[in-house]
Formats: C-alpha cells, structure tokens, sequence
C-alpha cells in the first residue's frame, strides 16, 4: 500500500496494484468553486500527482460534506466512472449539483473497495453527525486510519484496532476559541500512540491559509516548528510526503 501526502491540506492518494483510491480530493488551486466572502483558499501549486496516476483512481472517498471535502471540480475532473464513498448528507449535494456517478453511502459496516476494506465510523464531536474517519487495509493486513477532524478516543479504545500509519489533524482550529475543530500536536501523537502507529502524516495543514470570514471565527495554533519531536512518532506533513506499508 502506498500512501501520498497529495496536496498541502488533506487531499490523500492511496495505491495499491494499480489501483488507487483519492481520499477528500482537490485538484487544483481554487477550494471553493464558488465566489465567496465566508470560505476561500488558493494556491499557486496544486496536488503533486501525476496524469499516471490520477488515471489510476478508481474510487474516492468524501469524509464530510463541506466545500473543502467535498470539491465538485475536482470530482469531474475524475470522470463519471469513479466510484464515490461518502455520506448520505453529501450524496444529496452531489445529486443536487448533477454528479451520476455511482455512490455508495457508508454505514456502520465494512466496504469492499478493489483491494482494500474500508471501515467506516463517526468522527468525534462535534462532528459526530456529518462525517466520518476510517480504517483502510489491504490483503496483507496493512492498516492506516483517517480522521480529518477530531478522534473519538472512547471509540478508538473500544475498537481496539491498531494501525501502521495515522492521518490525522495537528495544528488546533478552534471556533470562537472554544468549540475545538480540529487536534493539536500533542492529541495527535496521544491518537497516534493508542494506535500503535510507527508514522503520523499530517492532515487538514496549513489552516491559517484558509481566507473569507471564517477567519473572523476561528483561532489557529500552528506548531510545525514543533514537528519533530523527540520520543514521538515519526511525523510527515509535507506536500508530496509519502508512506510504502
């Protein structure tokens, strides 16, 4: 299984026997489609990936039903041949917006997808409602877990489920100050170690490049000077970073 660190946010590319799943995919320098003055990103780069390679996604994964999971240019891009595996919530706003590609709702129960197993549960509050984070593993018993937002870590105790690689969130978004959005560094290496995870690729990086009033709303606290900690696991979170299990 290969894992691609495919953009600087929290786009993923995973491989596995030519074929490749997109995890939360934007391809290109504008994250919202739309004009608008409550959410905007853009970027004189986009993701790193080759033609080679997007011609390999058989699949994508959408977490959540925000703009910034849910990027309808790139899923075009994509072709109306790609699997989609999201919410019921987004499922909706695809339809609504024209997309016929098939969609497969997750539910609390593994997935086939090509060689892989998705297991899908509830994200933490408070996102516990709209999105979800996963368990991805291949025939060989290689395992990553995906959270973009916050871990659930009563779910995670129960579930009992180690895993090779943790994709999750490190720098703090907080609403107001308060309500907590995203992990910190130090919740994310506490996630990573419960896991068992020998790596942790960053996910949801670089928030403070977000613009439009939602950064009236929110407050960030980037550490990425912070990034390489002794005793901690081995932390990758750049664009193009990635992980052969």
């Amino acid at each position: 299984m290969r894992v691609v660190k495919a953009d600087d946010y929290q786009t993923w590319f995973i491989e596995e026997d030519n074929f490749s799943v997109l995890v939360d995919p934007w391809l290109d320098k504008k994250l919202n489609p739309d004009s608008s003055f409550f959410l905007q990103r853009g970027r004189k780069e986009s993701c790193c990936l080759s033609e080679e390679e997007l011609n390999k996604v058989k699949a994508v994964i959408i977490t959540a039903p925000f703009v910034d999971h849910l990027h309808l240019p790139s899923i075009k891009k994509l072709g109306g041949d790609v699997l989609i595996f999201t919410t019921f919530r987004a499922k909706k706003i695809l339809r609504k917006k024209g997309i016929q590609n098939k969609i497969i709702c997750v539910k609390d129960r593994p997935i086939e997808i090509g060689p892989f197993k998705l297991s899908p549960y509830p994200s933490g509050f408070p996102y516990n409602r709209s999105s979800f984070c996963f368990y991805l593993e291949n025939n060989q018993g290689k395992r990553l877990f995906q959270e973009s937002h916050i871990a659930d870590m009563n779910l995670l105790r129960r579930l009992n489920k180690t895993c090779n690689v943790a994709l999750i969130t490190v720098e703090s978004v907080k609403l107001f100050g308060i309500l907590k959005l995203s992990m910190n560094l130090e919740k994310a290496i506490e996630v990573t170690t419960l896991l068992g995870a020998k790596k942790l690729m960053a996910t949801g990086t670089n928030p403070f490049l977000l613009e439009g009033l939602i950064r009236k709303i929110l407050f960030i606290d980037s550490k990425q000077k912070d990034y390489f900690l002794e005793n901690s696991p081995k932390i990758l979170f750049k664009r193009g970073d990635e992980v052969i299990l």
